[in-house]
């Protein structure tokens, strides 16, 4: 149950966010701050406790049903991730800085242009 939860969330993290790593935890360090601090607190419980799992004396350490519920939250928050939107929220970030630099610019030249006598 709880791998499938973890296989699906690494899958999410690969396609959603472009987030790759070997384990969870690089692909969660890769993923930064492109993930909430909360979601990233609970894929960070769930990597932990995959790793705890691994050994049967610290698996008893474990609480399944809130590592459950932790992956569920991570997997329905990428879930909404929408990789064309923030495609498209870059390309007008960059487009926006470009036009505000070229109407500055464009500002600038006029008004040197008016100090010299030119226009």
């Amino acid at each position: 149950m709880l791998q499938n939860q973890v296989d699906e969330m690494r899958a999410l993290l690969d396609s959603r966010l472009r987030a790759r790593g070997r384990t969870l935890h690089a692909q969660i360090r890769k993923a930064g701050r492109r993930l909430p601090r909360r979601i990233r607190r609970d894929a960070r419980g769930v990597a932990d406790a995959l790793t705890l799992i691994e050994n049967p004396k610290l698996a008893r350490m474990v609480d399944q049903n809130q590592i459950s519920k932790s992956a569920a939250k991570v997997i329905t928050y990428l879930k909404t991730i929408d990789p064309r939107d923030r495609f498209k929220g870059r390309l007008l970030n960059m487009l926006g800085a470009v036009s505000a630099v070229l109407i500055i610019t464009f500002i600038a030249v006029i008004y040197v242009m008016v100090q010299r006598g030119l226009v």
